[in-house]
């Protein structure tokens, strides 16, 4: 089965669906989400692509992430992307969002939301979607992105400076 998404215009209003492969071709406007999972006070999951991805294979990435599926809205995105490739079932209330780019080179033309969840139960890796993870402290983040830009994804590169903001700005709100 050929995987679908929404084809968006500017203001990321749905206007066709088409193909996974003409979209990312073609470098059409799509939606999709990231989530960065908080396991305790100082930590924040990342993953490393696995070798099945056909974009970034092997580069550490946010804890989850993937495209919105037609007809679905974002939080719902995140919510099933955590299900599936952490095998965590997190309720809507823990998600907060913290982020949202507008599509450009460095997101694949995604227009972009990104939420930050608190989980500190166990987590089931989705071997197909994620080759390892590792967690790190915001400031081990920046210092990965600074001393080997080249083992991180692009999206990931682009969006954690502002993840970070968010991240500062809503500890209290991390239950």
């Amino acid at each position: 089965m050929t995987e679908k998404f929404d084809v968006v215009d500017l203001n990321d209003r749905p206007i066709r669906q088409l193909a996974r492969g003409l979209v990312h071709r073609d470098n059409l406007f799509h939606r999709a989400i990231h989530v960065l999972v908080n396991t305790n006070s100082l930590s924040w999951i990342l993953q490393q692509r696995s070798s099945n991805k056909d974009v970034d294979p092997f580069l550490w990435t946010s804890s989850c992430s993937g495209h919105v599926d037609p007809g679905e809205d974002y939080l719902s995105a995140a919510i099933r992307e955590c299900e599936e490739e952490l095998g965590i079932v997190a309720d809507r209330k823990l998600f907060i969002e913290v982020f949202r780019a507008s599509p450009c080179l460095e997101t694949g033309n995604e227009f972009v939301r990104v939420y930050l969840l608190k989980y500190e139960k166990e987590i089931r890796l989705n071997r197909n979607e994620i080759l390892q993870i590792i967690e790190y402290s915001t400031q081990e983040i920046e210092e990965l992105i600074r001393t080997q830009p080249k083992t991180v994804s692009g999206s990931f590169l682009h969006l954690f400076p502002y993840v970070k903001k968010g991240i500062e700005l809503n500890k209290s709100s991390l239950p």
